[in-house]
């Protein structure tokens, strides 16, 4: 298991992280006046390296622990490390529930055709009428030499609803692609920008990472662990591993520490929070409580994806600080920072966003919109999907690739 596991490690580490740390020893050998030859290495990144290393370590680990059984077809075993569907971007499945569904005889199957094709339009959705149309607004502040504290702040939120827009509609077509073949593949996305708190942010948030994480990194970690302090460490380690994981920069460390120090705070004020809402009779009031604790996570996290978009650490403490003045927002500074939209790109996005959260008001409160819709007549629902095919030909942007395709 260690040998394994050490030769997936060094082929992630060789071609994803090695000029990251030959270019940071070389800026550290300027700094410090002493001579660096090592050169830069024009490496290519192989397809999806980070996403089935993490499967291939986890069937490792798996078989060592006697969770799994060693697949001794090669077929098999191939097709469970590069199913095309979530090949490039997840969801990052587990041998366990992934093999024995491809051992499986699958059959055209009239439910899964079109449960499939369900979402694999609303994946189509939700990158081309939100996503791609938020990238190139979110991108003109973020590479302007002087954005406005306002600006930065709009934009940040934008960037955190195109983020999951995103990479949501990449699982919503992997998961439609696989169904469609017979094959189901775990949900990735629990409506994470409602979530009450960073833990429960990162259990609605790239599902199949967290449980990786959480299952490959922190529960060993945690070993044998008892003190609150131990188990803090482990905590910060973990999320320091998803920000490397996620990119060969400095700013995805910093972000990663972040949410590790957000989930240490809030599990070390708990209770001193929750003494506050019941000082203040916050707690007498579920409904506006809840939804303070949504706004405050929100934010949070927008905040750090200040140094998830930044192309340096020098630009993303700059922003942060306009993320974090108190004049940036201001109403009047937001109300013309929204003067980075053309108005027909205001007006079409403020239009497809609230069917986008129509969609998520229905399925928190019918558990499937899909199912929601399924009691309505066929002409209702032919007009919902021939509503969807039309916005996406006629109004969706293309071209953009998927986020997440280059971690």
């Amino acid at each position: 298991m260690i040998v394994g596991i050490s030769v997936l490690l060094f082929f992630l580490g060789w071609f994803k992280y090695f000029n990251f740390v030959n270019e940071s020893l070389r800026s550290l050998a300027t700094f410090m006046d002493r001579g660096y030859a090592i050169p830069y290495q024009d490496i290519v990144l192989p397809l999806a390296i980070s996403f089935y290393t993490f499967q291939a370590v986890s069937y490792l680990v798996d078989i060592y622990y006697g969770k799994q059984k060693a697949e001794r077809h090669y077929g098999y075993f191939s097709v469970y490390f590069a199913f095309f569907p979530q090949l490039v971007a997840g969801p990052i499945e587990r041998a366990k529930k992934l093999i024995p569904q491809l051992k499986v005889e699958q059959r055209l199957n009239y439910e899964n055709l079109v449960y499939g094709m369900k979402r694999i339009a609303w994946g189509f959705f939700k990158k081309t009428l939100i996503a791609d149309r938020l990238a190139p607004i979110v991108s003109s502040v973020y590479d302007s030499p002087n954005p406005t504290g306002s600006e930065i702040v709009l934009a940040t939120i934008l960037f955190s609803i195109q983020l999951f827009a995103d990479f949501s509609a990449c699982s919503d077509i992997a998961i439609g692609s696989a169904r469609m073949l017979g094959i189901k593949l775990t949900e990735n996305f629990k409506q994470p920008h409602f979530a009450v708190s960073i833990s429960d942010f990162w259990s609605r948030w790239h599902i199949t990472l967290s449980t990786w994480l959480r299952d490959y990194i922190f529960f060993p970690l945690c070993k044998r662990k008892k003190k609150r302090s131990e188990i803090y460490f482990a905590i910060v380690i973990t999320f320091l591993v998803s920000g490397i994981w996620h990119g060969a920069a400095w700013t995805f460390v910093i972000w990663g520490l972040i949410h590790g120090f957000y989930r240490v705070f809030g599990d070390a004020t708990k209770s001193y929070r929750e003494s506050i809402a019941s000082f203040i009779r916050l707690d007498r009031s579920p409904v506006l409580h809840t939804w303070l604790k949504i706004a405050t996570t929100f934010l949070l996290v927008c905040f750090s994806r200040v140094f998830f978009r930044s192309d340096s650490v020098a630009q993303a403490f700059d922003y942060a600080k306009l993320f974090l003045s108190i004049s940036s927002w201001s109403p009047v500074g937001m109300i013309n920072a929204f003067e980075i939209f053309p108005l027909l790109d205001l007006l079409l996005f403020i239009f497809y966003f609230i069917i986008f959260q129509m969609f998520q008001y229905i399925e928190r409160n019918n558990g499937s919109t899909w199912a929601f819709l399924s009691k309505h007549t066929i002409y209702t629902r032919l007009a919902f999907y021939i509503f969807l095919i039309f916005s996406v030909l006629v109004f969706g942007i293309s071209g953009n690739g998927f986020v997440y395709g280059g971690f």
